[in-house]
């Protein structure tokens, strides 16, 4: 029975052996956790408040002398009425400018037509070729030249002109004058990109 009193208290011990928050310090750590995420928060909080503020008053400095005034006094007729008429006429400016962009690239659109009117142009691609396929919603402009052929070098009967017009790839557009090369175009035909149009306007 000796042995018995003797492994009691370590058997006690194996079962007791978890720790026991006597004096609720535990607590006291998670209180202080929550302290501390609440301060850090708050910091976060502060700093967002204070960004704002900063953007609130940077705003008003980028803006013109006119709506500076309407921020210090929003109240002031006189402040009101001018903002208004100022942006009606910025409005006006803007919608001229549109107009004269417009015109301009009239203008430049009805040139790039008179132009090609001079000018045979032949199309060389084939069915398979993805930058053929790409090109072709870019070739409706050519049906303003003097005229526009399509060669498919796909099929066996059109595979001489490749060695007769020089062709190293598809798509290629040439520009014929007076039964001459004057120009060409090889690879994929965007227009009208800024590219396009100066190859059509410096066409000789």
């Amino acid at each position: 029975m000796i042995w018995v009193f003797l492994f009691l208290p370590i058997l006690a011990f194996g079962f007791f052996d978890r720790p026991v928050d006597y004096f609720g310090t535990k607590k006291e750590d998670k209180a202080l956790e929550e302290k501390a995420k609440e301060k850090i928060e708050e910091r976060e909080e502060d700093e967002y408040k204070r960004l704002w503020e900063e953007a609130q008053r940077w705003f008003p400095e980028t803006t013109n002398p006119l709506e500076r005034a309407f921020y210090e006094r929003p109240n002031d007729p006189k402040i009101i009425e001018m903002l208004d008429r100022f942006y009606l006429e910025r409005q006006e400016r803007a919608g001229l400018l549109a107009s004269r962009i417009l015109e301009r690239q009239e203008t430049r659109e009805l040139a790039i037509r008179r132009k090609l009117s001079e000018y045979q142009v032949i199309y060389f691609y084939r069915p398979d070729c993805p930058y053929c396929r790409a090109s072709e919603q870019y070739t409706p402009i050519f049906a303003y030249a003097k005229q526009f052929l399509r060669v498919d070098l796909s099929l066996p009967e059109n595979a001489r002109y490749v060695m007769q017009y020089r062709i190293r790839g598809v798509p290629t557009f040439i520009f014929m004058k007076d039964r001459k090369e004057v120009a060409r175009w090889e690879g994929l035909w965007i227009y009208p990109s800024e590219r396009a149009i100066k190859f059509l306007m410096e066409l000789p």
